[in-house]
């Protein structure tokens, strides 16, 4: 529960325009993202994954993320996952087009703590991929000063193989990694949804004893039930940041049987319950899922194509 007033205060990061879209067999227009970024925040949204800059060919519900950036409603605080150099490159491009300054967005750098998912995920090893997130931590310092970085790590509790447990050191040794490499915000995330409060308890405590002063995001699914209990397990922890996605779309084609995102409604209700303070409208958020659903309803469909694992990284 959260009590105290200085602890009330939680972000809803929401992920509906990357996480949740990219798996839809449809594309949804641009102009249609763009409304529903607009009800998010008319919803009282302030943190918002819009898209990733990946190849198109691979992804293309999310081929307009150039396009899409600028014309995002300013107010809120964007995100956007990139995987390699170029898509730094084409982050920052994008953002400084629309106006934002160095530092008033994030971009978001994923890998897997389960090393079957991080193959299929992205066509590299963990450490191949940890690889790849120092040359760009390298690059933000020397090339774009400012512009801040953001880590997540898929499978962080649980893998999607019943005969592959997560090494809980393996854990903190990426967080250990993406902290020296200068993130401000790591997200853990229950990829297949069926992790377990005691796991995410412990999980947390060993981060927090490795990185105290590091702060950490949940990203959710729910394949158990489980999902708002691991909420109040990181409010117990001091985790502040929560991230889902509205009418539960998303999911991960790395990982089988991968549920939807946790429903931001019901985070949002759940946090509130708890005594916490998002500032989110409960009545315009219904609004705003309804909004992306008429998106997804009138989209038009994406010819099938053999989606290449190195440039999805869902979580």
């Amino acid at each position: 529960m959260v009590t105290t007033t200085s602890d009330r205060r939680v972000t809803l990061i929401d992920v509906t325009g990357r996480d949740g879209l990219q798996d839809e067999p449809v594309f949804v227009p641009t102009s249609d993202k763009v409304e529903v970024a607009r009800a998010l925040a008319a919803a009282g949204v302030t943190v918002i994954e819009a898209t990733s800059f990946v190849h198109p060919k691979w992804v293309p519900q999310l081929a307009d993320a150039d396009d899409l950036v600028p014309r995002l409603p300013h107010g809120p605080r964007y995100s956007a996952l990139i995987m390699n150099r170029r898509g730094l490159d084409r982050g920052v491009a994008a953002f400084t087009a629309a106006g934002y300054a160095a530092g008033a967005y994030d971009l978001v750098f994923v890998t897997s703590a389960s090393p079957r998912h991080a193959q299929g995920n992205n066509n590299r090893t963990i450490e191949q991929t940890l690889q790849i997130f120092d040359e760009i931590a390298a690059a933000v310092r020397d090339t774009y000063p400012g512009v801040t970085l953001r880590a997540a790590i898929a499978c962080a509790f649980v893998s999607p193989w019943p005969d592959e447990p997560i090494d809980a050191e393996r854990v903190v040794e990426i967080v250990r990694r993406f902290a020296a490499g200068g993130t401000q915000l790591i997200t853990l995330a229950d990829t297949v949804g069926r992790a377990d409060p005691r796991t995410v308890a412990r999980r947390l405590d060993a981060i927090g004893k490795a990185e105290p002063n590091l702060p950490l995001s949940l990203h959710l699914h729910d394949a158990c039930g489980y999902a708002l209990a691991n909420v109040y397990a990181g409010l117990e922890r001091n985790v502040r940041s929560f991230e889902g996605a509205l009418a539960r779309l998303g999911g991960c084609p790395f990982a089988p049987g991968s549920p939807g995102n946790l429903d931001l409604e019901k985070l949002a209700r759940f946090l509130a319950d708890c005594g916490a303070e998002t500032g989110v409208d409960l009545v315009r958020l219904a609004a705003a899922r309804e909004r992306a659903r008429a998106a997804l309803a009138s989209a038009a469909p994406i010819a099938p194509h053999a989606a290449s694992p190195e440039a999805v990284a869902a979580i």
